[in-house]
């Protein structure tokens, strides 16, 4: 593999970050998320996030507790100071699929919804949203265990050949 390249990966951090922005994460969250994968060990302190940046540490703060808040990445202490480290967590793409408010609070809205409006062509077009609604969360849900079964294997895989080199 070929060495780290500074500025192709900061410009990876600008269109990773920019792409997740256009999906709807914060500005500033999405670069920290970007910076974050992309950093060599996948921490760094809101220091060295501000740093990097060239943000504030309070707009780092709210970038992070959002993070934090949708489980894309995980806070840690740093062992003999007060200071907090910020750090990729390994399954935020299960954050991102098993947590999506939509899949997870939409089926009860949309029920409520149903009920609520009756024998109507407004109850019909709720009917056929909830019933999308389930394939997503059904099929999101099963993709997962797919992933989770395809990087063990590829992880034993790849232990199995560092050992026989």
């Amino acid at each position: 593999m070929p060495a780290r390249d500074s500025n192709q990966a900061d410009g990876f951090v600008g269109r990773f970050a920019a792409t997740l922005a256009e999906a709807g994460m914060p500005p500033l969250a999405a670069r920290v998320f970007a910076t974050l994968l992309a950093s060599e060990t996948g921490r760094m302190t809101a220091t060295e996030l501000a740093e990097r940046l060239h943000a504030s540490t309070g707009g780092i703060s709210g970038a992070v507790r959002y993070l934090i808040q949708v489980r894309m990445i995980r806070r840690e202490h740093e062992p003999g100071t007060r200071r907090h480290i910020y750090a990729v967590d390994s399954s935020w793409y299960d954050a991102v699929v098993s947590a999506n408010p939509v899949l997870v609070k939409g089926e009860t809205d949309l029920r409520e919804g149903i009920a609520a409006l009756g024998d109507s062509p407004a109850a019909v077009r709720l009917a056929e949203t909830l019933e999308l609604i389930q394939f997503l969360r059904e099929e999101s849900e099963a993709m997962l265990r797919r992933w989770q079964e395809r990087r063990a294997h590829a992880w034993a895989l790849s232990a199995t050949e560092e050992r026989h080199g």
